[in-house]
């Protein structure tokens, strides 16, 4: 890191406990910068900060401040004081994006973005690297398993980085290669509309690529794919052999998925074995080997069966009573419908699936979207809407209004469930039946601390 600034800050990150932000801290302390941070509630981050030595205080409070000279802020913080004293005392005060541009600053950085698979495409784009020998720092948005953190540190020039979209952050990064995986209609709080998301995009892909940028964009996606007129430059990954890499299915199971990848015509890597299910993740893996083969490298199957996953993707906890627990960061309608197709691969479980819609906005802004994917699904519980801090206005839809319409448009039986007491209630009812079940948990709220409370307590 060379930019003197930094370095002879003392930093205060106000959010230090999100996924996103305790990365930073860490890559921070590492380097050598006196870093502190704060954030309303304990979690498992505050636990590794501390391991690292960087002192974490609970509550927002003016004097979480003192001495410190220059303050990094989480996207999701709204009115903090400690934002309004550094304001008032002519601190400078900056999004978490900025912090990421001064990390990324002289570095060869990979960017990958997308509205869906951003954090396990970063964290298997990084691990395979790490084994291919260019060993990048990897600064994800989720724990990997294979380095069990969010975050691995090297002294390497490169850099496998996460670039979110929802506030901006990718859009402010110089990137030598740029993986742009999806585009789903998203965060429209921030971008104020859809056509205003995709011109941010389209204009940015664009100048990325007057700048000599290496840019793979998912020729599935029929926004990404309408780009590739622009330019020569931009490669193209997906299903079709018309892509510059494109997969063959070979089985998709509940155990691993099994695939081939082609280099336009040519067979580039046959019978691929993953951990990872499903083909939304046989697409992700095409992206990172399209990327990885056009740095020069080449991948190794057993590199890609190693991969272990990352946290809340698919995570199985264990089994009580021959019923197994999934956990699932699935948040949004797109992501929810790839879960549903991988449970369909437990043709010999009964599968429940169980839901925490996530914002009242989100859920409104999609409603007709959550209703098309959840037709007609069996054994379906849609538990009280998280809201993210947001309030809930006269007028809008919720899960009880999504309950509803489910089961009289389509005469299912979906369960609403208002409070995780009465979850864990029912689910006890179930394990005392002691039957061949699955159950997948999804959302990005409450539900995953809860669902693992209750695991760990039955267990």
């Amino acid at each position: 890191m060379k930019d003197l600034e930094l370095l002879k800050s003392r930093v205060h990150i106000i959010g230090i406990n999100g996924i996103g932000m305790s990365a930073l801290a860490i890559y921070l302390k590492k380097n050598n910068i006196d870093v502190t941070g704060s954030d309303i509630t304990y979690n498992s981050s505050t636990i590794n900060l501390e391991k690292y030595n960087i002192p974490v205080y609970i509550g927002h409070k003016i004097s979480n401040i003192k001495g410190r000279n220059l303050i990094f802020y989480s996207s999701a913080i709204k009115n903090n004081p400690e934002i309004n004293e550094a304001k008032k005392n002519k601190i400078p005060c900056f999004n978490r994006s900025k912090l990421l541009q001064l990390i990324c600053k002289d570095k060869f950085t990979i960017v990958v973005t997308g509205s869906h698979g951003k954090t396990s495409s970063t964290s298997i784009l990084g691990h395979l690297l790490v084994c291919a020998g260019l060993n990048p720092t990897i600064i994800s948005g989720g724990i990997m398993h294979n380095y069990g953190q969010n975050i691995y540190l090297t002294n390497s020039k490169y850099v496998v980085v996460e670039a979110d979209e929802s506030d901006g952050t990718v859009f402010k990064l110089n990137p030598k290669y740029l993986l742009f995986l999806n585009v789903d209609r998203e965060h429209i709080d921030f971008y104020k509309s859809y056509s205003n998301f995709k011109s941010k995009i389209k204009k940015f892909i664009l100048s990325q690529n007057k700048k000599g940028v290496k840019i793979f964009i998912n020729n599935d996606d029929n926004f990404l794919s309408s780009l590739k007129k622009y330019s020569n430059n931009i490669k193209t990954f997906g299903s079709n052999k018309k892509a510059n890499y494109s997969y063959k299915l070979i089985n998709l199971s509940d155990k691993k998925s099994l695939f081939d990848i082609f280099k336009g015509k040519k067979i580039l890597t046959q019978n691929i074995s993953s951990n990872l299910l499903g083909e939304h993740n046989v697409q992700n893996l095409t992206a990172v080997i399209s990327i990885i083969d056009d740095l020069g490298y080449k991948v190794k199957k057993s590199h890609i069966a190693n991969f272990k996953g990352t946290k809340r993707r698919m995570n199985i906890l264990g089994k009580i009573n021959n019923t197994f627990f999934i956990d699932d960061y699935a948040h949004h309608p797109t992501e929810i419908e790839k879960l549903i197709n991988i449970s369909s691969l437990y043709k010999k479980r009964n599968v429940f699936l169980v839901i925490e819609p996530h914002r009242y906005s989100r859920l409104n802004d999609l409603y007709e979207e959550y209703l098309r994917v959840l037709k007609n699904i069996k054994n379906l519980i849609i538990l009280k809407t998280y809201e993210a801090g947001e309030n809930y206005k006269k007028g809008m839809k919720n899960s009880k209004n999504l309950v509803n319409d489910l089961n009289v448009l389509n005469n299912q039986k979906t369960k609403y469930i208002g409070n995780y007491n009465d979850l864990f209630n029912l689910m006890d009812q179930y394990l005392l039946n002691k039957t061949n079940s699955i159950f997948f948990f999804a959302g990005a709220g409450d539900i995953s601390n809860q669902i693992r409370f209750f695991y760990d307590t039955r267990k």
